[in-house]
């Protein structure tokens, strides 16, 4: 009997194929979406991990300074007078190869003899140790990279190419290879240019100072070792501790991966609406064969074990088919996540997909799970009614309509539930998102209610307009709303979805042009070339913006410096700025009052931060943001919260006399011109080009070409976004295809009929047309 059960799942699938397969279809684009996502995500974070495990080693702590960097001479007492030997200097930036179309590169600079606790680099020399580790401290501007990148860019040992740090390119010389052992170790050294700490200097033009000083503190010793060092340093420098440094660079990143996997649920969501409408349509289409097995004596418990081995069978191939194109489509997706880490954090290479068993197990228990529980429903439905309301179908479409109102209840109830959620104070994105589920199902159970009024209000229209086929084609949804309604809802969550993140996307961006039209009212800009909007380098000169203002043309010039402040609650941008009273109207305050904060931020050493700065660190007027200066570190009050769009990360800025006045450091991120009635910009950007020596990456350009500019990497950062929403409406289009298609099979008694009564086939399209268009309408 057993056997003869299953074997009548097979012939209904084989009966419908294309029910079938877009079944399948349906539950693996829902399973890729969530596999692409969770493996773009893990891609990405081990990556990260792995970059900055080997630019931080085995380091436990290190010592950081302001603009300029940490002092050479430090490092001397630490090592020499201190007799601390578990200490490493460090250079570290970025860097790019000109005219390669490959991601930039972690330039490090390492003292060779210090660093062999920390990151034993060297070992990974393919051959004759001895000559090539001469040459690393004896050759001009040689470099070491991994075999993968020598291959990549064609280059061998001796061979001279470029390399751009910051504004200036400089020719270095490829000493060796570095091979590696493992995967592991290649992604590693793959995104590594390595040169000994005499010539990072040289190429990053700091020739007093390290990027850092990296430490090992391991027992008790150390830390009584770790406070006299802390004795010893200036004001300006501080001690923290490595895992700091990562969990800031994670702290960034956790809300985009946060957004795209909420994304990918929705996908999942959707999916089930599928599973669900096939399953239930699978159950109606074979009532009358359901009720004979039960009038035959098969049991209840058989019953549903039949139904739900077949959604089994299709959760399982779906799924199968949903990890093979995740891992595909995976591919594609890490390029689009890489790219806004890029545009918004700090410069990541993802070369290769990390296959996480974890995110495979997942997408298994996801993809039968949703399956499994999207069938709980018609499979209790077949298993629990008596065999002669199986086969009445009457009877069926009764029991939904006698419970329209029950359904409405419990839809009203889940709505109001899911906007409480949503709209509830807190900070905990994730109880946002969970408010979204009851609110979905909500509408959901409202939709047999909403198909009754509209069509009732729809049937005059329909036949004044289409006659009886337009009667027939309303009364039509009504009399078979206990399928209808599943389509329509799945249809309507994703309409729903489309509207809602699009409309939200529209928003952010048209909110953006504006602040940036306001933002962008100089008519010059002039800043380093940057690999990653969150990196500013700092590299031109105050005398760049004396010598612009002497031109008769500029009628007003500003400049700004901005850096990365890494504190204990996570990192933040500190920008410092000199504007002229013209531009204060073109910010927007949320909080503190506009002509008090500007003149407290002149006069009295006070600082504006972002809002974004008040959310992440919580804090608003009349509270202070520390701030590290080269006299140590010292509070500044906040007299005014203003908006800004500029970076997730947050913004605290004081005036450029302040700045001055606590850092030793005249180097700037950006200038902004403002040109004189009368005379045109493209004539002034040509004269300050002559201004800047030829070898030096510095870009000039007008706000026009700034603004479209940023507007681009706003849409890059939501091209994911879109991605993702296209995806979870082909998932709904399948869902409602493949209910369509169920409820057009099991009508085919019922057009035959119409054929005999006399209805042509063009009368019969015609009607069926019009009752999927008034379906979509609804939904």
């Amino acid at each position: 009997m057993k056997k003869f059960l299953y074997k009548s799942s097979f012939i209904n699938f084989l009966r419908h194929p294309w029910q079938f397969v877009l079944s399948v279809l349906g539950i693996a684009l829902g399973v890729a979406v969530v596999v692409s996502i969770d493996l773009a995500n893990e891609s990405s974070e081990k990556a990260f991990k792995l970059s900055f495990e080997s630019i931080a080693g085995m380091s436990t702590h290190y010592i950081v300074g302001g603009p300029a960097g940490v002092p050479d001479s430090i490092y001397r007492k630490i090592r020499i007078d201190l007799h601390f030997k578990k200490c490493a200097p460090v250079i570290e930036t970025y860097a790019t190869i000109p005219g390669k179309p490959l991601p930039p590169r972690t330039l490090l600079g390492i003292d060779v003899f210090a660093d062999e606790k920390f990151r034993n680099f060297l070992s990974h020399l393919e051959s004759d140790n001895s000559t090539k580790l001469n040459e690393f401290f004896t050759a001009r501007n040689g470099v070491l990279l991994s075999q993968l990148t020598a291959e990549k860019l064609a280059l061998e040992p001796g061979d001279e190419f470029f390399i751009q740090i910051n504004i200036n390119q400089s020719k270095v010389k490829l000493l060796a290879k570095l091979s590696a052992t493992d995967e592991r170790e290649q992604q590693i050294l793959d995104q590594l240019i390595l040169c000994d700490i005499a010539t990072a200097k040289e190429l990053v033009n700091m020739p007093h100072h390290l990027s850092r000083i990296d430490l090992i503190v391991e027992n008790d010793q150390d830390e009584q070792q770790l406070k006299k060092i802390t004795a010893i340093l200036p004001p300006g420098l501080k001690i923290k501790r490595s895992q700091t440094r990562t969990r800031a660079a994670e702290k960034m990143v956790k809300s985009l991966h946060l957004n795209l996997s909420a994304m990918s649920f929705l996908a999942l969501i959707v999916g089930m609406f599928l599973i669900f409408n096939t399953m239930t349509f699978s159950v109606v289409q074979r009532r009358n064969y359901i009720g004979l097995l039960r009038a035959l004596g098969v049991t209840q418990f058989e019953i549903f074990k039949l139904v739900l081995f077949e959604a089994l069978m299709l959760g399982i191939l779906g799924t199968a088919l949903g990890i093979v194109g995740g891992i595909f489509l995976a591919k594609s997706m890490i390029r689009l996540v890489t790219q806004s880490i890029n545009d918004l954090y700090f410069v990541l290479a993802v070369d290769k997909l990390f296959l996480s068993p974890w995110s495979l197990a997942k997408a298994i228990f996801l993809g039968i799970g949703a399956t499994a529980l999207a069938t709980l429903k018609p499979a209790r439905d077949a298993t629990l009614a008596p065999p002669r309301i199986v086969m009445s179908r009457s009877l069926l479409e009764y029991s939904i309509h006698s419970n329209i109102r029950k359904l409405t209840g419990y839809g009203i109830a889940l709505a109001i539930l899911g906007t409480v959620i949503l709209f509830s104070p807190g900070r905990n994105i994730w109880i946002s998102y969970s408010g979204l589920i009851p609110l979905m199902l909500g509408l959901s159970f409202m939709s047999p209610l909403a198909i009754k009024v509209i069509c009732a209000i729809l049937q005059p229209l329909t036949r004044k307009l289409f006659g009886t086929l337009g009667k027939m084609a309303t009364r039509g949804i009504v009399t078979q709303i206990s399928r209808t309604s599943v389509a329509i809802a799945a249809l309507s969550i994703a309409v729903a979805t489309t509207i809602g993140v699009g409309s939200m996307v529209k928003s952010f961006r048209f909110t953006v042009q504006d602040w940036l039209q306001n933002l962008l009212s100089a008519d010059i800009f002039i800043s380093p070339h940057r690999l990653v909007a969150a990196q500013s380098s700092g590299d031109l000169q105050f005398s760049l913006a004396q010598k612009i203002g002497q031109f008769p043309e500029v009628l007003h010039v500003n400049y700004y410096r901005e850096q990365m402040i890494e504190s204990e609650k996570g990192p933040f941008i500190f920008l410092t700025a000199k504007m002229g009273k013209h531009r204060y109207k073109d910010f927007k305050f949320k909080a503190g009052n506009p002509d008090k904060a500007w003149y407290a931020y002149e006069w009295k050493e006070a600082a504006l931060v972002s809002e974004t700065f008040a959310y992440r660190f919580r804090v608003q007027v009349g509270d202070s943001v520390e701030l590290p200066t080269d006299f140590g570190e010292k509070k500044f009050p906040i007299v005014g919260i203003y908006y800004d769009y500029g970076s997730d990360l947050g913004l605290a800025s004081v005036v450029y006399r302040t700045y001055r006045k606590y850092w030793h450091d005249d180097k700037l991120s950006g200038i902004l011109v403002y040109v004189r009635d009368g005379y045109s910009p493209d004539s002034l950007m040509a004269k300050i080009r002559k201004l800047i020596p030829p070898d030096k990456d510095i870009v000039i350009q007008s706000n026009k070409s700034l603004y479209n500019r940023s507007i681009e990497v706003f849409d890059r950062t939501f091209l994911i976004t879109n991605v993702l929403q296209t995806l979870a409406i082909i998932v709904a289009f399948i869902g409602v295809l493949s209910a369509l298609m169920a409820i057009q099979l099991e009508r085919s008694r019922e057009f035959g009929v119409l054929r005999a009564t006399g209805l042509t086939p063009r009368q019969l399209w015609k009607m069926v047309l019009m009752q999927t268009g008034i379906m979509g309408l609804i939904a």
